[in-house]
């Protein structure tokens, strides 16, 4: 999950017009995976010196200035009365999605955090059915238990560390950042679900400034009870990550208005493989064989949903 591409996919379209050719679409949408993971790795490099929730403040501020300048060229129409019951519940939930991303970033390496939230596609199947109505098929059981066992995989050895009450170093901060990442997936999906609601109401620029303004007014009092002064040093990063963040959402929504979902949606699992190289590149991380291992059985799963 790299998170971002959670939080940002949940605004493109329903339904796409095909492109004459899907190159470009497809090229688009691997930009966006690429934009979501380098935002990831900005902020994990600035987590030895912040709180997970200054780390998610800072990316709402940062991406709230994109939205509104983006929205001051759109004009599009703010949300109806009846709608913000909606834009609250959605932004409390993208709240806890990246807070919880986010601190599970400061405790694992980049690409088994990654990995863990491609759960948030199987999570959505499932909540669909309660608040969309759809019907299950046996695809979804299927992909749910390969999501499980990818899970498993990962959570696996510091769970059965802790049962045997093992003191192996770093193994609670990994089981922490562990169910960090799957909560913040679990929450991804209520935001993805709602925003299939929404798109039908409000236009993309409109639900961009909410979704990145809404969450300040939540965030930055509890943030400022343990503010940490932010270096000149780390302005510039603050603004790549409100910069990713916004150009990650445009491709994306670009690529679906171009081309068919199921086309474009396996591309998202590229961030994988950037995630592997910058956490190599910038951190000194090498994913072990049950990151890989976990992230293969997920990705099964969400493919699986494609072809359902």
């Amino acid at each position: 999950m790299s998170a971002e591409p959670r939080s940002g996919a949940g605004t493109v379209p329903a339904t796409a017009a095909p492109a004459t050719s899907p190159v470009l679409p497809l090229l688009a949408a691997a930009a966006a995976a690429a934009c979501f993971v380098c935002m990831d790795a900005t902020i994990k490099s600035m987590a030895p010196r912040y709180e997970a929730l200054q780390l998610a403040t800072l990316r709402f501020v940062s991406g709230a200035v994109f939205a509104w300048l983006i929205w001051a060229w759109f004009r599009s129409p703010m949300p109806a009365r009846r709608q913000w019951g909606s834009h609250v519940l959605r932004s409390a939930l993208l709240l806890v999605c990246l807070s919880t991303y986010f601190h599970a970033l400061t405790l694992l390496p980049l690409a088994q955090a990654v990995a863990m939230s491609y759960l948030a596609p199987i999570c959505v199947a499932l909540l669909a059915i309660v608040v969309l109505k759809e019907r299950p098929g046996g695809w979804l059981f299927a992909a749910l238990a390969l999501g499980l066992a990818g899970g498993a995989v990962s959570m696996g050895p510091p769970l059965l560390a802790a049962w045997r009450g093992a003191t192996a170093p770093g193994a609670e901060r990994q089981l922490e950042g562990l169910l960090a990442a799957a909560g913040s997936a679990v929450a991804f999906a209520g935001v993805i679900v709602l925003a299939r609601q929404q798109a039908r109401h409000d236009a993309l620029w409109t639900i961009l400034v909410v979704q990145n303004s809404l969450p300040l007014l939540v965030l930055g009092p509890l943030a400022a009870l343990d503010w940490a002064p932010v270096l000149a040093s780390d302005w510039p990063r603050i603004g790549l990550v409100g910069a990713f963040a916004t150009a990650g959402l445009l491709s994306l929504t670009w690529a679906f208005t171009h081309i068919e979902a199921s086309r474009a949606a396996p591309v998202e699992y590229t961030s994988f493989v950037w995630a592997a190289g910058l956490g190599y590149l910038l951190f000194g991380e090498v994913p072990s064989a049950t990151t890989w291992l976990s992230a293969a059985l997920i990705v099964g799963g969400c493919l699986l949903l494609l072809r359902r």
